[in-house]
């Protein structure tokens, strides 16, 4: 699903303490080659003033938030709240040298602290009910992170219990998924609310958990982090799960026949399709327009067997809908640039354009769809690509070579592509779901 399986991507647009340290380096490398990056013969060169204004030390937000058609309730919020209080009760404050002599453990378990605070505070913000879970999840796993180091130094906690619980509620989680019903009355709906809830029961179920910490402390504290997450995870599908069943009407049937026969059809085009994908062109080309055709063309390639391995009938049926999307993208960037349209920009205007048009794309195809919630789940990661290339812009100062922009310029392309495709898949994903 976008907002789980695509998370690294969004993650990538707020960084935690514990990881800005891993890539300043690789950052700051970034901006300066892109700063020295003048090109000599005769490739136009750009003023980076007269690219679209994106303050450095802006926070990004996805244009287009991950969201389920399903009430969350105030009490679980509350209770996630709560669950991440009293974990940050534990730690005395401040936690300093006496407590941790170390100072990078230290620092670790301080900015865990910290991240879990403002994870807090995320999800009061949060513009949509998945966002605050997604954000409570992670200040759980901070705060839970924090609490079992310092219960390493406290107490002598081991890895042991924590292990026993991540066990248990991997347990707890495989049961639950093999026992889900896909109730529902409506198919749409009700594909949306299951794919989320399978997409939360798989993340639980997640087993390749190696902590990479070379301390001990620090080892028994990211088993606290993934013994968290799993309870969070397997929490949040639980609760899913209920708020739908409450809303339906009594004694409301299942749609799982209607989503296996949905994702059976569904399959079968996009595998047919594959089949008449546009050739690769010139490897020598690299021009946005051929940056993103190469990319959606990978994509749609390597979707088969993600579609393959979908989690549940529900995953299936809405990544579908996704690769739908795809193909139709790339037939439209094969026709723009059989058009000759996806020409290098080669001023700050036309730069500006380009990001002007990516954004309409999104909030047109959301307006206009008459299943909003379906076209969502495509254009959150379309407005992933608008962030990825927002974010590039911040890195660029000083006059460029118009060719700096090509990965900026084809992210742009991307999302708008993507977008403008939404309507239509989704428009098959509804026929084929209400056929059945």
């Amino acid at each position: 699903m976008t907002d789980e399986v695509s998370e690294t991507d969004w993650k990538s647009a707020r960084m935690t303490r514990r990881g800005v340290l891993a890539i300043v380096g690789a950052t700051a490398i970034a901006g300066c080659s892109s700063i020295e990056s003048m090109s000599g013969g005769d490739e136009a060169t750009i003023d980076t003033y007269d690219l679209p204004d994106i303050s450095r030390d802006e926070e990004l937000e996805p244009p287009i938030p991950p969201s389920v058609p399903v009430d969350i309730a105030a009490s679980h919020f509350d209770v996630a709240r709560e669950r991440v209080r009293s974990l940050l009760a534990t730690l005395p404050t401040p936690l300093g040298p006496e407590e941790i002599p170390n100072g990078h453990i230290r620092q670790h378990l301080t900015d865990a602290a910290s991240d879990a605070l403002d994870g807090l505070d995320d999800a009061r913000t949060a513009r949509t009910g998945l966002m605050a879970l997604r954000s409570l999840r992670r200040a759980r796993e901070n705060a839970r992170y924090a609490a079992a180091g310092w219960g390493v130094a406290d107490r002598g906690l081991t890895a042991a219990p924590l292990r026993n619980e991540y066990d248990k509620t991997v347990s707890a989680a495989r049961e639950t998924l093999q026992e889900h019903e896909y109730v529902g009355a409506d198919p749409v709906r009700a594909a949306l609310v299951h794919a989320r809830i399978e997409a939360r029961l798989q993340r639980a179920t997640d087993t390749d958990i190696r902590p990479r910490e070379e301390s001990e402390l620090l080892s028994v504290a990211e088993w606290g982090e993934a013994a968290e997450s799993a309870q969070a995870y397997l929490s949040d599908a639980r609760h899913l799960r209920a708020q739908f069943t409450a809303s339906l009407p009594a004694n409301v049937g299942t749609v799982r026949q209607t989503l296996t026969a949905a994702a059976k059809t569904l399959l079968a085009d996009i595998r047919d399709r594959r089949s008449n994908l546009a050739p690769e062109t010139n490897a020598d080309d690299r021009t946005p327009g051929k940056i993103v055709f190469d990319e959606l063309r990978w994509e749609v390639e390597s979707g088969i067997s993600r579609l393959g391995d979908a989690v549940g009938l529900a995953s299936a049926v809405v990544d579908a809908n996704s690769q739908l999307a795809r193909h139709r993208a790339i037939d439209r960037i094969q026709s723009r640039r059989e058009a000759g349209e996806l020409v290098r920009p080669s001023d700050g205007k036309t730069v500006r354009d380009i990001r002007e048009t990516a954004y309409e794309a999104l909030t047109t195809a959301l307006k206009s769809s008459s299943q909003p919630e379906l076209v969502r789940t495509v254009l959150v990661d379309a407005g992933h690509k608008v962030m990825a290339a927002d974010r590039g812009l911040t890195h660029h100062q000083g006059e460029i070579s118009a060719s700096t922009l090509d990965r900026n310029v084809a992210d742009y392309w991307h999302a708008t592509a993507l977008a403008r495709s939404a309507s239509a898949a989704t428009q098959q994903t509804v026929q084929t779901l209400e056929s059945g």
